[in-house]
């Protein structure tokens, strides 16, 4: 199969949880079919373009420079998007001449899929050609916003926010409608886009976490050591830290005081470090690798009270057998067993009596640790999720008649365990839904998998001709 893969960024350094998670599928994915990775790239990235070649795709990059976070023009861009009908995010992603580029690729090679990484980058990939598009959906944007929206610390980020909530919903549900499928990474966020949205292209894939690159290290932890990890030019992660700080860290200082506490993440803003001037807290910053940090925490927490999609972090920390404490909405869409795998609690209280608990007895930290990786290990490592998107790729290229168990085993088995708690054999995906299996299998014949399955406006369905509709980026209203 031939994909042209439309990002916005490089992959590498993987310090966002976004990255983590396209990488995860990337990797895999150019290993086993032909990848076209398109994105913009900064002069100062140049060094990680050879990171990215070497992954066995081929690189196309579009010169592009980020307006800094904080600055004037930074501000004057929000001030401008007040008479946008797109969201902020959608329209500071959007870049014509990237879309150029993608148009010309499109039109110098025959592609089966296009594949869009975020709703954000919808409108470079709207209106391109007639080939199948999938959409990789990482969160509930719109969600995350009234999230914002509704907690924000100040009247005006509330207003803000509220606007920037309702742009989005109308951008998202529209958006989404212009691709041939879309790929969730919850069953919770795919509930959300078939009831709110009205979607019935929806799947849901699994979280995957490298558990060759986070192993239990042999090195003790520290004591007392309490850890977060994430990155700290996210909002819900910069909300969640200072909530932490100021209303659970103290009462843990008060039984433990010589307990510290690590907020490790990419370019902490000035609120997040002054939180050092608290005792015990160090805000260590941007890291080139994450694990030696993982490796010293007696305790990884997850304060998080906004957010969507699922915690790539936690599965990272439970991969290197350690002990987490989240809230509920930090853990949620994940198919972790409080009290099995890691301890939940959301009020302050709650929350650090959970902590001291685990840093008072260690024997039940490595329990939980223990069975975090035993998780991890037996069904999210990142080839098996890997698997999954390829199976809704393949579907979505016309390439398979149903997901078919040559290719989605593990997919099917899954999205059983991540729907009804258990599994189930004899099932396939159908609009994120299981559905009885057939027998059908992948096409065998190589040169089926890498020729063009559109032809004259129209592209091959298992055996069948079905019309194509050419979606023109427009008005959302």
């Amino acid at each position: 199969m031939k994909i042209l893969f439309l990002q916005k960024r490089l992959l590498f350094p993987h310090d966002t949880g976004l990255r983590i998670r396209t990488l995860n599928v990337v990797r895999y994915l150019a290993r086993w079919h032909d990848v076209t990775y398109l994105c913009n790239v900064q002069s100062a990235e140049e060094p990680y373009l050879e990171p990215m070649r070497k992954l066995g795709l081929r690189l196309e990059t579009v010169p592009w420079r980020e307006t800094r976070r904080a600055s004037a023009r930074f501000y004057c861009d929000l001030l401008r998007n007040l008479v946008s009908s797109y969201p902020f995010t959608a329209q500071k992603n959007f870049d014509p001449a990237l879309k150029a580029r993608a148009a010309a690729l499109l039109a110098e090679q025959d592609y089966d899929l296009l594949i869009c990484d975020t709703v954000m980058m919808a409108r470079n990939c709207i209106g391109l050609g007639r080939l199948p598009r999938v959409l990789f959906q990482h969160n509930v944007e719109s969600q995350i916003l009234a999230r914002h929206a509704s907690d924000g610390p100040h009247w005006l980020r509330r207003g803000y926010m509220a606007l920037q909530c309702r742009k989005m919903r109308r951008f998202e549900a529209w958006a989404g409608r212009q691709f041939d499928a879309i790929v969730a990474v919850s069953g919770h966020d795919r509930n959300f886009f078939e009831q709110q949205y009205g979607w019935r292209h929806v799947q849901a894939i699994d979280t995957a976490v490298d558990i060759e690159y986070f192993q239990p290290s042999p090195a003790p932890a520290a004591p007392d050591r309490v850890v977060f990890l994430g990155s700290m030019d996210w909002l819900p992660n910069q909300d969640g830290v200072m909530h932490f700080v100021r209303h659970v860290w103290p009462r843990v200082m008060a039984e433990r005081p010589r307990a510290s506490f690590q907020v490790v993440g990419r370019n902490p803003p000035p609120a997040v470090l002054r939180l050092a001037q608290q005792p015990g807290v160090e805000v260590v910053g941007t890291v080139l690798d994450v694990r030696p940090y993982l490796a010293g925490a007696s305790v990884v927490v997850v304060p998080l009270l906004v957010g969507g999609g699922t915690r790539i972090k936690i599965f990272e920390a439970l991969s290197m057998e350690k002990a987490v404490v989240s809230t509920s909405l930090g853990a949620e869409g994940l198919p972790v067993e409080p009290g099995r795998h890691l301890l939940v609690a959301d009020d302050p209280a709650g929350f650090a009596r959970s902590v001291l608990t685990l840093l008072d007895e260690p024997h039940q930290a490595a329990r939980l640790g223990q069975a975090g990786r035993e998780l991890v290990r037996q069904s999210y490592c990142a080839e098996k999720i890997a698997r999954q998107f390829e199976a809704i790729c393949l579907e979505a290229a016309g390439l398979v008649h149903d997901v078919g168990p040559s290719v989605a085993a593990v997919a099917v088995d899954q999205a059983a365990r991540l729907e009804e708690g258990h599994l189930r054999s004899g099932v396939r995906l159908v609009g994120g839904r299981a559905a009885p299996l057939e027998q059908s299998q992948v096409r065998s014949d190589p040169a089926r998998l890498s020729s063009p399955k559109s032809i004259h406006g129209v592209r091959l369905v298992g055996d069948r001709a079905a019309p194509l509709e050419q979606s023109q980026e427009g008005s959302l209203l």
